[in-house]
């Protein structure tokens, strides 16, 4: 799986990838931090040494943000789920996970893991500071590190805030979930609080914004307040629609009639007489009857136009052994979050390596509105 950044390491298999907005955030801190916060608190070093502390001050931080979403990772991974990477992004980090949590005291450990090691980390930089700064030591690290035990102070505790889709409202989802033994209440109970406190944040922005001269600070709120309530929604929405389809079996949505492409038909057969006649962006390959991969448009593209009557599908397709796939007796809950995590739009489905059928989001989201037309969500 292709993720959109660069991806930096693997952590015990799981894959650690920088998104191209955090390059932003990064670039500003470093730029706080030489141009405004170690002059005003360090006033006897140079601009080069302003920069240097600033750059390492960065990427701590960075390795801080880290560390917080591997432990949650970590923890999730202890209780049995399956992580598949964490995303480092303009508003900081998150863990993608396969799964829900199987009940409200597993969400809670994973929850509480992160702001208890920022915590820790805080603690630990703490430390470091007032050994330095009582020893009248090496005052450009500690001033680092002062800085470095106050942010991850501030991040254990905001994110300690009651409300989805912070830890904080994680860990009120799980109390909830844990008393009244419904996830999708506890969830909407939460992302409400989450909805509310990102309104907060907007608010206090648009103050900043228009009645101060802290337009960054202003900007910087109304940002991280939308990204707040869209994922306070969208996390609601979510559970919704795990809740709808709970108990459903791939072998309910999947379409048994797949349109199917031999491996040997040129690319510009497939374009013509597959893709242009059933508008549809991938398609499973098969040799004779057996299975041996999918093609799809990201496969064709990188193909010259006037090569298409030269090349076969074998040629670019994805072979079988890197295609994932499902089994008829899956969870279409697990089917559609394995889709989204994938970034793609439909999934073979194999029994005894044979294809019996295909699924696609527009499957399961079909079978979604149809629950909610009957108000049965």
């Amino acid at each position: 799986m292709q993720l959109r950044g660069i991806n930096l390491l693997k952590i015990r298999g799981v894959q650690v990838v920088i998104d191209y907005s955090w390059f932003v955030i990064f670039l500003l801190v470093v730029f706080s931090m030489a141009e405004s916060y170690f002059p005003r608190t360090e006033k006897s070093y140079s601009t080069p040494e302003y920069w240097l502390m600033g750059i390492v001050a960065a990427l701590l931080l960075f390795l801080s943000v880290l560390a917080h979403e591997l432990a949650h990772s970590l923890v999730a991974m202890g209780q049995g789920m399956r992580v598949l990477s964490i995303r480092l992004f303009i508003f900081g980090g998150v863990a993608q996970v396969s799964s829900e949590p199987r009940s409200g005291r597993h969400e809670f450990l994973i929850a509480l893991a992160g702001p208890a090691t920022s915590m820790a980390l805080a603690c630990i930089f703490g430390s470091v500071y007032l050994v330095l700064w009582m020893g009248g030591w090496l005052r450009p690290v500690a001033a680092v590190a002062g800085y470095l035990a106050t942010a991850n102070g501030l991040l254990a505790f905001f994110n300690m805030i009651p409300g989805f889709p912070l830890d904080g409202g994680r860990i009120l989802r799980a109390i909830l979930w844990d008393r009244w033994n419904d996830l999708t209440r506890a969830t909407k109970t939460a992302s409400r609080i989450g909805n509310g406190f990102a309104l907060v944040l907007i608010l206090f922005g648009a103050v900043l914004l228009f009645f101060t001269q802290a337009l960054v600070a202003g900007l910087w709120f109304i940002f991280i307040g939308l990204f707040m309530k869209q994922s306070a929604v969208g996390s609601y929405q979510a559970a919704v629609l795990k809740e709808a389809l709970k108990g459903v079996q791939v072998r309910q949505i999947m379409t048994e009639n797949v349109v199917s492409v031999d491996w040997l038909t040129s690319l510009d057969e497939l374009i013509r007489d597959y893709v242009y006649r059933h508008h549809l962006s991938s398609f499973p390959v098969l040799d004779r009857e057996e299975f041996v991969g999918m093609v799809s448009l990201a496969d064709i593209r990188p193909v010259p136009k006037e090569l298409w009557g030269f090349k076969q599908v074998r040629d670019v397709m994805t072979a079988a052994d890197r295609v994932l796939s499902l089994r008829p007796g899956d969870d279409a809950t697990e089917a559609l979050t394995r889709m989204v995590a994938a970034d793609v739009g439909r999934m073979p489905v194999l029994e005894d390596g044979r294809l019996v059928g295909i699924v696609s989001r527009r499957d399961i989201m079909n079978l979604f509105k149809i629950k909610s037309d009957l108000g049965l969500t």
